[in-house]
């Protein structure tokens, strides 16, 4: 009888020196403790290979990873992601992607490291140091968003955002606090942005865009209690300009957002407004 031995992974024990061993009665004893022999041998260099490749991936690590102990940054990114391609269910990879994604911040290449952080946050969502690489992410577009008001904010938006998620995940963490402070100071620029744009239709008196920018401020940024009062009270001085507008003009399409509102209602919509600019409430019309 024919055993069913490791065959396949064991290439050099074939079927046929199996049938040798079990038709020989008189040298079977001595050759199959030599067979016994080789598969106790392969299976110890297996392990060896294994406890082996554990040691490489750690010695070949620390070298892919000098170049960023250095400050070599440029060469960090090409050496960490060759050691990653090599080594990519290592336990250092993890540490790898992270340094991959500091390497590209120290750049200065922040869209590619706010990238690299969202993956890494994405794929380690409970390692020890995601709430870094989250704060990261939001500090990375906090770095590409401008400091004019007179600028898209489109990164501030962004870098807001990702605090925001931080907060509400990891409230008691270190980064958490530090993020909280900076949601304040992007809520400020944005909210002066868009206070730049509608005194800007002020100016240029189209009202209906006017009341309808400063009524938008007073709705998202209600904490800022100075700049809520001026967009109220901005709105109403708008609209009771629209309102006489409208009334001489029934069919003006010059109107957007109020378009569907009598002369009357839009002046007793001013008049709300301008009662809770006085009153300091914490709601704007809708």
């Amino acid at each position: 009888m024919i055993h069913n031995w490791p065959t396949t992974r064991f290439p050099m024990l074939s079927a046929s020196t199996w049938r040798v061993v079990e038709g020989n009665e008189s040298g079977s004893r001595d050759l199959k403790k030599v067979l016994i022999f080789l598969l106790v041998t392969c299976f110890y260099q297996v392990s060896c290979e294994e406890k082996d490749l554990a040691k490489d991936a750690s010695k070949a690590y620390s070298v892919a990873k000098e170049p960023y102990d250095d400050g070599d940054y440029e060469i960090a990114l090409t050496k960490l992601g060759e050691f990653k391609s090599r080594f990519p269910y290592s336990q250092y990879a993890i540490e790898a992607e992270l340094l991959i994604a500091n390497s590209h911040y120290e750049l200065e290449a922040y869209e590619e490291a706010a990238a690299a952080y969202a993956q890494f946050v994405k794929l380690h969502p409970k390692h020890q140091k995601v709430a870094f690489a989250m704060f990261r992410v939001g500090e990375s577009y906090w770095a590409l968003s401008p400091e004019d008001i007179d600028r898209e904010q489109e990164f501030t938006h962004k870098a807001v955002e990702e605090w925001e998620k931080l907060v509400a995940r990891l409230p008691d963490s270190p980064e958490a606090k530090k993020a909280q402070k900076l949601i304040k100071e992007g809520n400020t620029r944005i909210a002066q942005s868009l206070e730049f744009i509608a005194d800007f239709y002020c100016k240029q008196e189209i009202q209906y865009a006017c009341a309808y920018r400063f009524i938008q401020i007073a709705k998202l940024y209600p904490e800022f209690k100075e700049l809520r009062h001026k967009s109220l009270t901005k709105a109403a001085d708008a609209l009771e300009i629209l309102a006489v507008e409208k009334k001489g003009d029934l069919k003006s399409d010059k109107n957007i957002y109020f378009n569907k509102l009598s002369p009357e209602e839009i002046k007793d919509l001013a008049v709300k407004l301008r009662r809770e600019a006085q009153r300091g409430g914490s709601k704007a019309s809708e």
